[in-house]
């Protein structure tokens, strides 16, 4: 199959933008990840999809804290800065560190705090499944999406639903 084939198809499910945080010592660690999903409502536990080849991976161990910070529109440099290699990806970015003293990234649209479940391999991407320990939300804000290798947002203020 052809790798960039391949990409493209996938290219066509539109995600959301997530930047995932946790600590290492006194590092803060964080990283954009649009392989995100829900797993178990029962216990409540979501999975996110890391590349093997991230230095970040070393921070998610069993029983660790994290967080998933859904980013809204208008928080595209927060994609970027986390999508680099700078060696500060928090410079410039405002956050507060939650009770775990995981850094939460101001004005997202929700934050998922966990605990690392367990970590799976998948490929070339380890599966680091969360513990869902507390959620926040704004109802008000709209989501940054990923879409076609793009970050956008939607066209309309109204989803359409049953």
């Amino acid at each position: 199959m052809d790798g960039r084939e391949f990409r493209n198809t996938l290219g066509q499910f539109a995600t959301g933008v997530t930047v995932v945080t946790t600590t290492m010592g006194e590092e803060l660690i964080g990283l954009t990840a649009n392989a995100f999903s829900s797993l178990s409502l029962d216990p409540p536990l979501i999975l996110v999809c890391i590349d093997k080849r991230s230095s970040s991976m070393v921070a998610f161990t069993k029983e660790r804290p994290f967080a998933i910070n859904i980013l809204q529109e208008g928080q595209e440099d927060e994609c970027w800065k986390f999508a680099s290699k700078s060696a500060d990806r928090f410079e410039g970015v405002t956050y507060s560190l939650s009770n775990d003293g995981v850094p939460i990234i101001s004005q997202n649209l929700a934050t998922i705090e966990c605990m690392v479940e367990d970590v799976l391999e998948g490929g070339d991407h380890y599966i680091v499944t969360g513990r869902v320990k507390k959620v926040d939300y704004d109802q008000e804000k709209q989501p940054l999406l990923f879409f076609r290798g793009k970050i956008g947002q939607l066209s309309s203020t109204e989803v359409k639903g049953r």
